[in-house]
């Protein structure tokens, strides 16, 4: 028997079928394995088939797009499988097109990439995350995991607004954006 290789969990709206496909491609190019769920056929209750690919998955992407607000269900079950990836302690990354502000909050997240597929280095960019959890991680895996994996580091981000407080990891090099836990603006911190 051989070893099944390492998945990601991808979450998205069934609707946003333009970002799955460009995904899809760095994916494929990655050698990467995805795991969508919206068109399985899962034997009922799907919620139960959903937490155990979590469960088995490397990290979660959710891929955040303009349609995620389009069905209430779709809400739910975003909600629902970020939730699942919280208690497993998984790495959220939450991938969302420039120049777009989608009112969604994820009250749970590790990573935040804005990205432009367009962009040479943001294709790169998120194949090299890609390629970093498909590496196995060692029977003894001394020291930080993402970085014997080789993930890339962001920059740490610090929501300052009272009601939020988040902290997560921003892979993108804008001065100003959209908390993605409260969705309220905050400022990269200035590097040196």
């Amino acid at each position: 028997m051989s070893a099944r290789a390492p998945q990601i969990f991808a979450s998205h709206s069934q609707y946003d079928s333009d970002i799955r496909k460009s995904f899809s491609e760095i994916f494929a190019i990655a050698g990467a394995m995805p795991k969508y769920m919206e068109f399985e056929r899962i034997y009922p209750p799907a919620w139960k088939e959903i937490k155990e690919q979590i469960r088995i998955s490397e990290a979660v992407f959710l891929l955040l797009g303009p349609n995620i607000r389009r069905s209430g269900f779709t809400e739910n079950w975003v909600a629902f499988e970020v939730g699942l990836s919280c208690a497993f302690g998984k790495d959220v990354w939450v991938f969302e097109p420039m120049d777009s502000h989608i009112d969604f909050p994820i009250p749970y997240l590790t990573d935040y990439m804005l990205y432009n597929l367009d962009i040479q280095d943001h294709f790169d960019y998120i194949r090299s995350v890609m390629e970093g959890y498909k590496r196995p991680l060692t029977i003894f895996p001394l020291g930080d995991a993402r970085t014997k994996r080789n993930i890339p580091e962001g920059v740490t981000m610090n929501c300052t607004h009272e009601n939020c407080l988040s902290n997560f990891q921003l892979h993108t090099d804008v001065p100003n954006l959209y908390c993605p836990v409260c969705r309220q603006i905050i400022k990269r911190p200035e590097t040196v």
